[in-house]
């Protein structure tokens, strides 16, 4: 029989299992069939093991931002950089994203804590591809959109 305690993973790697440094490279940076595919396989792997351990509350506290950062940049045309204070904002988010996750109580192996640790370094790495362009703007948005909805279906937690 295996330990339980040896199974638990750390946030980075549960994220690492959920959501590869390459698979996030594709979802944020491409424009293909293949990149939408794993944006929506990715979302919904993400969704469904978040609606466990990560409530909608802590999830839409930090999407409701980028809502906020993307009413700055509906006019923008894809080909030109993104605004620098929209930049300042999309980067801010990641101290925010820390800040969730240093909230949560327990170990960082935790199920509840190694979930928000997940999501915190998915989100903080896809922020970083994400730089002044504003198409790859707009592909974390539609990613992160995708995540709530798949951490919704899954029945997330509300409280």
């Amino acid at each position: 029989m295996s330990n339980p305690r040896s199974e638990r993973r750390t946030g980075d790697q549960l994220a690492e299992e959920l959501a590869p440094r390459k698979t996030l490279e594709q979802i944020i940076a491409e424009d293909t069939s293949e990149s939408i595919q794993a944006l929506t396989e990715t979302a919904e792997r993400i969704g469904k093991r978040l609606a466990r351990d990560v409530t909608t509350s802590q999830i839409r506290n930090i999407f409701g931002t980028v809502r906020a950062i993307e009413q700055d940049v509906k006019t923008t045309d894809d080909n030109k950089p993104l605004p620098l204070h929209v930049q300042r904002e999309l980067q801010m988010l990641r101290p925010k994203l820390a800040y969730q996750y240093g909230r949560v109580q327990g170990r960082d192996d935790d199920p509840g804590k190694a979930a928000m640790g997940a999501l915190t370094k998915i989100l903080s790495d896809s922020i970083s591809l994400v730089g002044a362009d504003t198409r790859r703007f707009r592909n974390f948005v539609d990613f992160f959109e995708a995540i709530l909805a798949y951490h919704r279906r899954y029945g997330g937690r509300t409280n």
